[in-house]
């Protein structure tokens, strides 16, 4: 009888041993496009991405979980200020600020961009006036046109993927597109290889730098955290980036 509650006992401090070495999991609100590698691809139910492996490292690391919850861009945008996710990636202070208005929110540098607008060939170094139609990705804003779009000189059309937005500005159905141009670059070199690419980058016509950020209502400390895996673990991440080439 001794020897069963030993071993009772003994099963029952294992087991609470267990759950307190369990890893704690934390949601991170992500993006649902298809094509936006290197940084992200949501296909198949499944995320991955030059993003996903460098939280994935950071959370092996520290003895985290992520559990990647995938939205479209502006669902996740609302469900993250509402504080019904832990995460955001990618996000920026920058970004949809009247809806961050009042909340107090960390963030940690991570990827770099660029936003601009892909013409085709014939229109690179046209005046800005030559926009009329702007694409973009459902879900983006493109801050660098407010002024044009306030005043009415730009119109928006906001499309569902990428490979549809490619494709009406290829059949002349838009001026332009704005976009991440790093994401194009990777389609049209790795996804849509073709002889001769049928857009361009113009670089003389108003874009956006700046970082795509971790960001967190919920966890400052992780935050200050992850900015410190950054800094500690550069090869690391600048291999990442060589396999994902970004």
């Amino acid at each position: 009888m001794q020897k069963f509650i030993r071993s009772f006992a003994l099963g029952i401090s294992c087991g609470v041993t267990q759950l307190a070495l369990a890893a704690p999991v934390y949601t991170v609100g992500v993006q649902d496009y298809e094509n936006y590698l290197p940084y992200s691809e949501y296909k198949h139910g499944e995320y991955r991405g030059l993003g996903r492996a460098i939280l994935d490292a950071f959370a092996d690391k520290y003895g985290y979980v992520f559990r990647y919850i995938v939205y479209p861009l502006k669902r996740r945008d609302m469900q993250f200020v509402a504080g019904n996710l832990d995460f955001a990636f990618p996000d920026n202070p920058n970004w949809i600020t009247d809806q961050k208005k009042g909340v107090k929110i960390s963030y940690a540098p991570m990827l770099d961009f660029t936003d601009g607008v892909l013409v085709r060939p014939d229109d690179v170094g046209k005046p800005i006036s030559h926009i009329k139609t702007l694409g973009l990705p459902l879900g983006f804003t493109p801050y660098p046109y407010s002024s044009y779009i306030e005043s009415g000189a730009i119109k928006l059309e906001p499309t569902s993927t990428y490979d549809k937005l490619y494709q009406k500005l290829v059949l002349k159905r838009l001026d332009g597109a704005y976009m991440n141009t790093r994401v194009a670059q990777y389609y049209w070199s790795h996804i849509h290889r073709r002889g001769e690419v049928p857009v361009r980058y113009d670089a003389s016509l108003p874009h956006a730098t700046g970082y795509h950020f971790l960001s967190s209502i919920k966890y400052p400390a992780m935050i200050e955290e992850f900015k410190k895996f950054m800094v500690e673990n550069k090869t690391m991440i600048e291999n990442l980036k060589k396999q994902y080439q970004f």
